[in-house]
């Protein structure tokens, strides 16, 4: 006896074909795997769906399995951009619609099939399909249903509500239709289904929350999790784990909450100490930040690799009368940390313990020694680490000197620009060279707007437009050495800038 699915597919076969349309037109060429993965991975969602519809008219056994593998794990942003742009492109091609009730009739239909079937413009057609699916428990099939839970058609979401209520019969379609029904709350129609699985994970049965936690789905995990600290279903174990190792921030910054407030009710703090170890920044303070209410200062949180961590403990240092800069200055030979928490915390005095710093022969204690002497207000010149060769180090370098670029020799930022310099070098030479009058910042645009650097040549050009559009509260005028500069370059530049930009360039240098 056939099932109600199978009848209305059947049902969808008698009806008469629509007429052709000038639009009307069979797939493009077949594609392969790896167009398939191609699209997926560079998020071209729109070309993906595009491939999938190619796919499914390919007959090609092989290559429609693995455009089901791909969309088994695929997440719900792949969803719905196939859901759209199904709806959008068969819309336009009666053929394609034809050609697709037949394959649904005919037989039992291919997966993927059916999964675009569930997609599609007309309602009679995602109706037959839904009601397939949902005879089917394969979990290829969840998306398509949580897809059509929220549809516009009310005989179309009733039926897919209804076969979402018979999947939910078992705890493994939670994270399944999970993953899409969470990313629908906003459309009309959409909470249904998410209301449904929030209520399961409050109160339904826990293997059921248990599945949630689990889920591959971020969404997902974090709603499980948010329903199990509000109905206390989450234990201390699982909770600690959560905070810990959670692939999801907010996920693991909220459980590490809720460890730290059950810690301090109950007048334990050792799973706040173990948060300590955590890969979060805002949770290791939090906990530096707890355990030092208790009077349990870690000395070493004061050289951790965050500034958040490390103000935590600077301010848990002075509030017991400890000078933190103390403990710095001490292990200023080892850490690297340590340069950059004196910078926090010093004084103008330290800049002698630093300035030797820079000269060190690991790039980061270079680069933490800049920043804390520019912190510490140093205004001496360091222009001579524009040759660092740490591209980190000449940024923080670049941050140093802006100030003062003004007063820095125009000659050792030009020689700075010359090709035979790394790019990072270069680059700074520019920044630092348009601190500059707005003459000099013009001449070294047109030294580059023909190099072979094509960052730098980019810039140069949009620079020019820049200093154009500007140009005109430029009150002061090039000195005669500058003038005759400014006209021989522009006559160099003349075959790569825009006519009128030449004219413009010419009017303003005089």
């Amino acid at each position: 006896m056939a099932s109600l699915g199978e009848h209305l597919l059947r049902r969808l076969r008698r009806r008469p074909a629509p007429p052709p349309t000038s639009r009307d037109h069979r797939p493009p060429v077949v594609p392969a795997v790896d167009d398939l993965v191609a699209a997926l991975r560079a998020g071209r969602l729109h070309a993906f769906a595009m491939l999938l519809l190619s796919t499914a008219r390919s007959g090609d056994a092989e290559l429609v399995g693995s455009a089901e593998r791909l969309l088994t794990g695929a997440g719900p942003r792949v969803w719905r951009a196939l859901d759209a742009a199904t709806r959008s492109h068969w819309g336009s091609t009666p053929r394609w619609t034809r050609e697709t009730v037949e394959l649904l009739a005919q037989g039992p239909p291919a997966r993927l099939a059916l999964v675009l079937a569930g997609c599609h413009p007309d309602g009679h057609v995602r109706e037959a399909a839904v009601a397939r699916v949902g005879e089917l428990p394969d979990a290829l099939f969840a998306p398509v249903l949580a897809l059509r839970a929220a549809d516009w058609v009310p005989q179309v979401r009733d039926r897919a509500r209804l076969a979402c209520r018979h999947r939910l019969a078992a705890p493994a379609a939670l994270p399944e239709l999970g993953r899409v029904a969470f990313t629908l709350e906003e459309r009309e129609g959409g909470r249904w289904l998410a209301d449904e699985l929030r209520a399961l994970l409050r109160d339904g049965p826990r293997e059921f929350l248990l599945a949630g936690l689990t889920a591959p789905d971020h969404r997902t995990r974090r709603i499980a999790h948010q329903a199990g600290r509000e109905t206390g279903r989450l234990g201390p174990r699982r909770l600690l784990e959560a905070a810990l190792r959670d692939p999801d921030l907010p996920t693991r910054v909220a459980c590490a909450d809720e460890v730290i407030r059950r810690a301090r009710d109950a007048g334990d703090l050792g799973p706040v100490r173990r948060l300590r170890a955590s890969r979060t920044a805002a949770i290791r303070a939090a906990a530096v930040h707890t355990l030092a209410l208790a009077g349990d200062r870690e000395p070493s949180a004061l050289l951790d690799r965050s500034p958040l961590v490390r103000a935590t403990a600077q301010a848990a240092e002075r509030r017991a009368g400890t000078d933190p800069a103390t403990r710095y200055r001490a292990a200023l030979a080892d850490r690297p940390t340590a340069v950059a928490g004196l910078g926090e915390t010093g004084t103008a005095a330290d800049r002698a313990l630093l300035r030797p710093l820079l000269a060190d022969p690991t790039a980061r204690v270079r680069f933490e020694a800049v920043r804390a002497l520019r912190r510490l207000g140093d205004e001496s010149d360091l222009a001579y680490l524009l040759t660092d060769p740490s591209p980190a180090v000449v940024r923080q370098v670049v941050t140093h000197q802006r100030p003062r670029a003004a007063t820095l020799d125009e000659s050792l930022l030009r020689d700075l620009l010359a090709p035979t310099h790394p790019a990072h070098v270069r680059r700074a030479a520019v920044l630092l060279l348009r601190e500059h009058d707005p003459w000099c910042r013009l001449a070294h645009d047109l030294r580059l707007v023909d190099d072979q650097d094509v960052e730098l040549r980019g810039h140069a050009r949009t620079d020019i437009g820049s200093w154009l559009s500007t140009a005109a509260t430029t009150y002061s005028q090039p000195n005669p050495a500058r003038r005759a500069e400014l006209l021989d370059l522009l006559t160099r530049a003349a075959p790569v800038l825009d006519p009128r930009t030449t004219t413009a360039l010419r009017f303003h240098i005089g």
